[in-house]
């Protein structure tokens, strides 16, 4: 097929879902998903008669206004730690000090003796107890200032209450949206808002503009509009400063408004009584125009990528808040390689430390094929279903990185369980203005996948930088959400591989809160070949081999598979492309470096693609 110089949305597989929209408007305001036949278009109420949306940031332990137990550890052989009476003799002269013991005034006005008794002896050697009265937050931290001062004290603390972590929001449609909650085949979502919610980070949705909605509103910062051809834009006008989407239809063919349902699942707002939730809640969302009638041009989305990264484009004024993610739910035939406009404006944003989350394609098809899913310096997301398994439309092969629910039109279940539910509008061509045309849409396909990963990039890098660590590089998220993914319930056919699983959004952001071990590589073993290597051009996987002394030669090898892989090898360190001891570089993944009398000690092995490979093996001899 000829390489087409627009790029086409790649978001929904079914043209009927915003054809069944004026269906739904006679129904939506009742606040549930109608039942219909064929394709789920929309659900939800007019946005007017919900409460206003409200920022809303879960907190993960309940704040306490009083305490009244304390947990107190005496070291070994302290007097106190030796009988329960030396204890409360202890905690009793620490209370005093502190200025909390004796009488205290009641609310009533009213005084009480306060008093302390000796709960139990706790399996960790701490004694716990109790006052008679609660302490609040001044009283406490005095006391406890007071135990702690006592060098015989290991440590002195509050029995704190904690709660269940769970974040349940209470938007209308939340029960609905399966690819948040299940946790064999959605992304658990729930388990990583206790740690983040997005605080901080901005992600830009390069699509069909965005449309006011009150489930996004108040999360959503100035982008720009980046089609420059009339025809194309359908607004009237160029370039600008508003990303508004007038509407995308073409014939019979109505308006998707895929830019929005894109950027709902990226950031609706979340705990509003209203709606649906979003990944990144707290995250903000910067609507890039890119996709007009017919779709964009890859001129238009290049500049799109190097503006919303930080980059500088002529005629644009410069972006006041630049993403940390950048998510692209669209795609055309033909590979990166031949499209070295959008590779180079995704190189640029990369190096500005930007991370650029893709949709595969919904071809059925390798992405390999494709561009940008088959870009290097990408994160590609395929589409997985409500069973857990691989949906049938996805593009696949090496190039994707990891997978997230699209949702499964081919799904015995309950159809509800079929849609990504999101954001869209009561419009056919036009929108029709908020709150009035507000609605609730399912979607499916890899555009809808996409974003759900983007989301989670945004927690990992609220996460990170939340636990005092530097933001995460692109190499180091796609590494994490891979190393982290939830498996298959059905595993791929051969030959249509998805990355390794479904996105753990809860095990992805504690990875990111953790240090990055300097030395990643894994261990492998002589004579045992590591099997099933696949990744995407210039993806690095690095591995270790331990050499004992006194050893004739060391063969290091890959073999095997598709694709074409260099080998790169240095001795106790980390090789790169551009620093290494030897490599090997043939056409095609048979490469071999030889060492004779190796010293004893550790050699370190980097397989760096120069195109997707799959199924390649990694072999140390010795």
């Amino acid at each position: 097929m000829k390489k087409s110089t627009r790029i086409l949305c790649t978001g929904t597989l079914t043209t009927a879902v915003i054809a069944a929209l004026s269906a739904f408007a006679a129904t939506a305001d009742r606040g549930v998903p109608p039942a219909t036949t064929g394709v789920r278009a929309s659900a939800g109420t007019a946005a007017g008669a919900a409460p206003a949306g409200r920022k809303v940031m879960p907190a993960p332990l309940a704040k306490q206004a009083s305490f009244d137990r304390f947990i107190v550890k005496y070291r070994s052989g302290a007097v106190a730690a030796r009988s329960p009476d030396a204890l409360l003799a202890a905690v009793n002269a620490a209370a005093t000090r502190a200025g909390v013991a004796g009488l205290a005034l009641q609310p009533d006005g009213s005084r009480a003796v306060l008093g302390v008794q000796h709960v139990r002896r706790l399996g960790v050697g701490a004694d716990l107890v109790r006052l008679s009265r609660k302490l609040g937050p001044t009283e406490a931290d005095a006391l406890l200032a007071q135990l702690r001062a006592d060098p015989s004290v290991e440590y002195a603390q509050p029995d704190y209450i904690k709660q269940p972590l769970d974040f349940a929001p209470n938007d209308p449609l939340y029960g609905a949206q399966w690819h948040y909650r299940d946790s064999a085949t959605g992304i658990r979502a729930p388990a990583a808002w206790d740690v983040a919610t997005g605080e901080g980070v901005v992600v830009a949705v390069l699509d069909t503009g965005y449309l006011d909605h009150a489930d996004l509103d108040a999360n959503v910062v100035p982008g720009y509009d980046f089609i420059a051809d009339a025809a194309v834009a359908n607004d009237g006008d160029g370039r600008d400063a508003d990303a508004h989407d007038p509407g995308d239809w073409r014939g019979s063919s109505p308006s998707s408004f895929h830019g929005t349902h894109v950027a709902g699942t990226v950031a609706a707002v979340t705990d509003n009584a209203l709606g649906v939730a979003g990944v990144a809640f707290n995250a903000k969302v910067q609507p890039v125009r890119v996709l007009g009638t017919g779709g964009g041009y890859t001129s238009d989305i290049a500049d799109a990528i190097v503006w919303a990264s930080g980059g500088s484009v002529d005629g644009v004024p410069d972006n006041a808040t630049p993403a940390e993610v950048i998510n692209m739910s669209l795609g055309g035939y033909g590979p990166c390689s031949s499209d070295a406009v959008t590779q180079n404006a995704i190189d640029s944003a990369v190096g500005r430390g930007t991370i650029v989350v893709v949709a595969a394609g919904n071809d059925g098809d390798d992405a390999s094929y494709y561009s940008p899913a088959s870009c290097r310096n990408v994160i590609t997301v395929g589409a997985s279903g409500v069973d857990g398994a691989r949906s049938y439309y996805s593009n696949f092969g090496p190039y994707v990185a990891i997978s997230a629910p699209g949702g499964n039109a081919t799904s015995v279940s309950d159809p509800d369980d079929r849609w990504i539910w999101s954001l869209g509008n009561a419009g056919t061509q036009a929108p029709v203005a908020s709150p009035e045309g507000d609605r609730y849409v399912g979607m499916i396909g890899t555009s809808m996948a996409s974003p759900h990963v983007a989301g989670v990039v945004a927690l990992m890098q609220s996460a990170a930088v939340a636990a005092g660590k530097p933001a995460l590089t692109s190499a180091q998220v796609k590494s994490i959400l891979r190393a982290t993914a939830t498996p298959w319930t059905v595993a791929p056919p051969p030959g249509q591989a998805q990355g390794p699983g479904i996105v753990d959004a809860a095990a992805a952001v504690h990875a990111a809160t953790q240090d990055i071990p300097a030395d990643p590589g894994s261990p492998i073993d002589n004579r045992m070949p590591q099997p099933g290597l696949a990744g995407a051009p210039g993806d690095a996987l690095l591995f270790r081999v331990v050499v004992p002394a006194g050893k004739t030669s060391l063969n290091l090898r890959t073999y095997g598979g598709s694709g074409d892989v260099s080998l790169y090898t240095a001795f106790e360190r980390t090789p790169t492309t551009a620093d290494y001891d030897r490599k090997s570089a043939k056409p095609g993944n048979s490469e071999a470096v030889v060492i004779r009398a190796p010293a004893a000690g550790t050699y370190y092995l980097l397989v760096v693609g120069e195109t997707a490979f799959a199924d390649v093996s990694v072999l140390a001899v010795y």
